[in-house]
């Protein structure tokens, strides 16, 4: 844990760039100080969201496929569509799609693969792709009289496992920050197949989902080594409100892991479950907006007992390379 130390604590205004002068023989002046803003990251995190939403338009009365521009496929059935009163729906409909098969997607969308167990508690899973799909007429939201079914290439996640299930998207919110929780769901899973594309035959995951939302193909991450509980100590001025910060798995590039637990107190980061493998080597990951701009910093690291991750500070970056960045992390 970070020792007590006496220190002043001087709070600034969001996205406010203060100087403070001292006042010596020479009038120096102490550089300025940059305050991370809390607002302008949930801004970055929905705008990086609807800039990967994809829109499409189809015929409620006939079937209807959809192809994602990631290869995922939509199939939708004839007059399944209805108002939320139950009351059918006719004419065009309109579907919103997000394919998110990789970590750099998933911290854009704010859809780390935090999912709750049987008891409650949070752990890790390891994705096969994370899927938004919703349906609009005219902007009055739809629901259906039996489901859709979506298929995902294996080959997006370098991954085909017979362990792979069906969860369900769960928003967390305070306010207007959410955080996706994912919860098994108790209805039909998932199976494989192949599908027959332009390209040859692929091997696919079949889902069948009976409501619009978030759904993830996944399985539970397991390790058998000795398991701890870590934190990440952030820099001053910085918390859960103005950041986020991430680990992403060596060799898992369809997981990644939120820190969504903040202690007051200690000022640290940390995670529910303790379940952490000693010995893993990890990447943490920090993002935050400062003066309009994302700032962020990626450390490297080997998990011991009751880690700390000490993070001093981050810099500027563009969205275009901070993606780059995450692509080719291992």
């Amino acid at each position: 844990m970070r020792p007590s130390n006496l220190f002043i604590k001087m709070t600034f205004p969001a996205s406010l760039l203060v100087t403070l002068s001292a006042c010596d023989k020479d009038d120096a002046k102490i550089p300025n100080i940059l305050v991370p803003d809390a607002v302008a990251l949930h801004q970055w995190f929905d705008s990086s969201t609807d800039a990967l939403t994809q829109h499409y338009t189809l015929n409620s009365s006939a079937e209807a496929e959809i192809i994602g521009e990631q290869g995922t496929i939509l199939q939708f059935s004839a007059n399944d569509f209805t108002l939320l009163n139950g009351e059918p729906v006719a004419g065009n409909v309109d579907i919103e799609l997000i394919e998110v098969y990789d970590r750099a997607s998933m911290l854009l969308t704010k859809t780390s693969t935090n999912g709750k167990t049987e008891d409650g508690s949070i752990s890790t899973l390891i994705s096969g792709g994370e899927f938004y799909v919703n349906a609009k007429q005219d902007g009055a939201p739809l629901k259906l009289k039996s489901g859709f079914t979506i298929i995902a290439p294996t080959e997006n996640t370098s991954t085909i496992n017979q362990d792979m299930t069906k969860f369900d998207g769960i928003n967390n919110c305070e306010g207007d920050d959410c955080d996706l929780v994912w919860e098994e769901a108790d209805d039909r899973g998932i199976e494989i197949g192949e599908w027959q594309t332009a390209g040859g035959v692929k091997t696919v995951y079949y889902v069948f989902q009976n409501k619009f939302g978030w759904t993830n193909i996944d399985r539970w991450y397991s390790d058998p080594r000795p398991k701890t509980t870590i934190f990440v100590d952030v820099p001053e001025g910085f918390d859960n409100t103005n950041c986020a910060v991430y680990m992403m798995y060596d060799g898992e590039p369809a997981a990644l892991a939120s820190f969504d637990v903040y202690d007051q107190d200690e000022k640290l980061f940390t995670e529910h479950y303790g379940l952490i493998p000693v010995g893993l080597e990890v990447h943490f990951i920090l993002v935050s907006m400062i003066e309009d701009e994302i700032h962020y910093a990626i450390q490297d690291a080997t998990i011991t007992e009751n880690h700390v991750e000490v993070i001093d500070a981050v810099k500027a970056i563009s969205e275009e390379e901070l993606i780059d960045l995450i692509y080719e992390l291992p």
